[in-house]
């Protein structure tokens, strides 16, 4: 016990350390990717805007399930332009669940386009098994007796369920079935925003350019097979 007592100020005093040099290692990482989408945001011809949209007036509707998950959210990273016709927002967002040693930090690169069509509010994410049972008991889940392989893949969520129905048209469900599964994409819609991301998957900025025209080809092909017609806004 008495050699404990002499050695715990050195342990303390390690993990101390230990934590300072992990802080310090995570700052300066931080510190590179902004550089480093600072410097990619230019020769995409975005604007770099850092932890806030310059004009609020232009930034994406962002109140999907999302943005609605946990506490302590923060939007880091935020680059802005025009995409393949789409008013687009490319940034990380982080928010934390649970407190103290239970909690957890998600951060996730979105890409945010504004499009020329009102969604309904909708969800659509890859469904686990944990999910599939769970909604046997609360029936949130949309599901699509058409198109079986749609519906074991995805949860798909909304407030109108009856909208979110008219939204995913035959057309979009095959589309849908058709995506590699392993390319996790999550999809959210309210309003003129429609966003994709990879849940807890922070895109190094060598891919971003790459994973930008994957998520328009997405968005194309969704907004010409779903079931609304455009708006003028």
């Amino acid at each position: 016990m008495r050699g404990f007592d002499a050695l715990f100020p050195w342990l303390f005093g390690a993990l101390v350390v230990a934590f300072i040099v992990i802080f310090i290692a995570s700052r300066i990482q931080q510190k590179k990717r902004t550089a480093a989408l600072a410097a990619l945001a230019q020769t995409m011809g975005f604007n770099f805007e850092g932890t806030a949209w310059g004009d609020p007036t232009c930034a994406p509707r962002l109140q999907t399930a999302l943005f609605h998950r946990g506490h302590s959210q923060r939007f880091k990273n935020i680059m802005t332009g025009n995409f393949a016709g789409f008013p687009t927002s490319v940034f990380d967002y982080w928010f934390t669940t649970g407190g103290g040693k239970s909690s957890h930090t998600w951060s996730q690169t979105v890409f945010a386009f504004t499009v020329d069509l009102w969604l309904p509010v909708f969800e659509m994410r890859p469904e686990n098994f944990v999910e599939r049972i769970s909604d046997a008991f609360t029936h949130k889940d949309i599901d699509f007796d058409s198109h079986p392989e749609f519906s074991q893949r995805y949860l798909l969520r909304g407030e109108d369920k009856e909208k979110v129905r008219e939204l995913f048209t035959p057309a979009l469900l095959t589309f849908l079935e058709g995506l590699p599964a392993d390319k996790k994409w999550h999809t959210e819609g309210d309003g003129h925003t429609l966003v994709f991301y990879r849940s807890d998957a922070t895109a190094p900025p060598e891919e971003i350019p790459s994973l930008l025209e994957e998520t328009v080809s997405i968005a194309k092909t969704f907004l010409s097979c779903c079931g609304l017609k455009k708006t003028v806004f």
